[in-house]
C-alpha cells in the first residue's frame, strides 16, 4: 500500500523504503526524482539516517541545485514488535509551491508596505491641501462681506449724488430766477450738476464691477466649499484604504506562516 502515497497526496510526492543500511524501495513523485536505487546505501546526516539512529520522526530539506526543484525528506524509524528500529519510511515532497508561496507573500508584503507608505503620504497631503481650502474658502466668505459692504457704500455715493444734482439744478432754478445778478452762481451750479452726472456714471461703472466681482465670489467661495468636500471623501477612502492595507498585510505574514507551517517538523 505504500506506493499509493504518492496517488493519494496532493502534491509532488516521493516515497522509499530502507532497512537499516540501504533503500530497499523508492517511487519518484510527478517531477521530483532523486533517482535512488534498491540497495542505494544510507548517507549519513540524512533524514532517513537520522531518523533509525536517533529513532524519530526527521527532517531534512534539499537544494534545488541537486535535483531541479526544491524538497524535504520526511523520514519516520519502523519498529519491529520487540521495538527495535528495522528501517524506515521516506517521504519526499517538493516544496516549490511552498516556496512560490513564500515569495509571493514577501511580495505581496512589500508592495503592502509600499502602498501603505504612499496611502500616509497622500494623506498627509490631503489633510495639508484641506487646511489651505479651509482657509481659503474663509476668505472667500469674507470677500463676499466686504463685496456686501462696498454695495452698501455705493448705494451711499449714488444717494448722495443724487442730492447733488438735485441741489445743482435747484441751484441753476434761483440762478435765473434772479437773472443777471445769478449769473455767476448759474456757473457755479452747472458745475456742480456735470460733477453729480459724472459721479453718477462712474458709480454705474464701479457698481459693474462690483457685481461681476460679487458673482465671482460667490462662485469662488461655492468651488471651495466642493473642493473641501471632495477632500473629505478622499480622506475617507484613504482611511478605507489603510483599512483594507492591513488587513492585506496580515493575510500575507499568514500565508507565509502556512508555507512554513506546510514544510516545518
Amino acid at each position: 500500500m505504500f506506493p499509493c502515497l504518492t496517488d493519494l497526496c496532493s502534491g509532488d510526492v516521493g516515497v522509499a523504503i530502507t532497512d537499516l543500511g540501504k533503500y530497499i524501495f523508492y517511487k519518484p513523485g510527478k517531477n521530483l526524482d532523486l533517482k535512488i536505487a534498491p540497495g542505494t546505501p544510507l548517507k549519513v546526516n540524512t533524514a532517513v539516517y537520522n531518523a533509525i539512529h536517533e529513532k524519530r520522526r526527521r527532517i531534512t530539506r534539499g537544494d534545488k541545485a541537486m535535483f531541479g526543484l526544491p524538497y524535504i525528506a520526511m523520514a519516520l524509524p519502523i519498529f519491529n514488535q520487540q521495538k527495535e528500529v528495522i528501517g524506515a519510511a521516506v517521504l519526499v515532497q517538493s516544496t516549490e509551491q511552498q516556496n512560490e508561496m513564500k515569495d509571493m507573500a514577501a511580495k505581496l508584503m512589500e508592495n503592502m508596505n509600499v502602498l501603505a507608505s504612499t496611502s500616509e503620504e497622500i494623506s498627509a497631503q490631503s489633510q495639508e491641501i484641506s487646511g489651505v481650502s479651509n482657509r481659503l474658502v474663509k476668505i472667500a466668505q469674507e470677500s463676499q462681506q466686504r463685496v456686501q459692504e462696498t454695495n452698501q457704500i455705493l448705494g451711499l455715493v449714488k444717494n448722495i449724488a443724487g442730492q447733488t444734482n438735485l441741489l445743482g439744478l435747484n441751484a441753476a432754478i434761483e440762478a435765473a430766477r434772479v437773472g443777471e445778478q445769478g449769473r455767476g452762481f448759474s456757473v457755479v451750479a452747472e458745475e456742480i450738476r456735470k460733477l453729480a452726472n459724472t459721479s453718477s456714471e462712474s458709480i454705474k461703472q464701479v457698481d459693474v464691477i462690483v457685481r461681476a466681482l460679487q458673482g465671482d465670489s460667490t462662485k469662488i467661495a461655492g468651488q471651495m466649499e466642493q473642493v473641501c468636500e471632495a477632500i473629505e471623501q478622499i480622506a475617507t477612502a484613504i482611511t478605507h484604504i489603510a483599512g483594507a492595507i492591513e488587513q492585506a498585510s496580515v493575510m500575507a505574514t499568514n500565508l507565509d506562516k502556512m508555507a512554513d507551517q506546510m514544510t516545518n517538523e
